[in-house]
């Protein structure tokens, strides 16, 4: 034990970190003010314009129905974006895959600075593992392309969030089967910046 500190007490003073710079729950998931000198370029803040309680309605049968909500945050100082998600009432889309009409996940998104483009790994309540989806980002929005879940073949699956207006977003989630040639709606979703006195 007066090994262990002595070591700690030999250490640099460079590398304390500063007190501007703390670390804690509050900051690693984007609810106090904190930002990673690793990433301070724009790039980094390209899905800035998500972040934040969006309450969800999916379009199913030409009908608008309450269709759960996310929560977008970012996370680690800024370089990466995390993402909570219900998707409630979806009707038949995930009953194949869950028994029920809706899904729950995480995703956590980061910029590649290699490929200039982002990085999507998805986690699900069905207990997949998504890490092939890829992201640009365009005038209005964002758009991401990877394999759907359990499948390395040729099913793809797109998805891009877009600016409508004023704390309003569109989702659209499309569904290919021949490699990207011809591309299926899957969902139609309209999302809704939930006011601070909400849930």
């Amino acid at each position: 034990m007066r090994l262990t500190m002595a070591v700690v007490l030999c250490l640099p003073l460079a590398l304390a970190p500063a007190a501007a710079q703390d670390i804690d729950f509050g900051n690693l998931m984007g609810q106090t003010p904190y930002e990673s000198p690793s990433c301070t370029s724009s790039d980094f803040h390209e899905l800035d314009f998500m972040h934040g309680i969006w309450d969800m309605k999916i379009l199913i049968d030409g009908k608008w129905v309450q269709g759960g909500f996310s929560v977008h945050r970012p996370a680690l100082g800024g370089c990466a974006s995390f993402e909570i998600v219900s998707y409630e009432n979806w009707g038949e889309f995930y009953r194949p895959l869950t028994g029920r009409t809706g899904i729950g996940a995480f995703a956590i998104n980061s910029y590649d600075r290699k490929q200039h483009n982002w990085r999507q790994v998805w986690i699900d309540d069905m207990g997949t593992v998504v890490t092939s989806f890829r992201g640009k980002k365009f005038k209005d929005g964002i758009r991401f392309v990877g394999h759907a879940p359990r499948n390395e073949g040729s099913e793809l699956q797109r998805f891009e969030w877009k600016i409508t207006g004023e704390g309003l977003r569109e989702f659209i989630y499309e569904q290919s089967t021949d490699g990207g040639q011809k591309w299926t709606r899957i969902a139609t979703v309209q999302m809704v910046a939930r006011q601070s006195s909400g849930r």
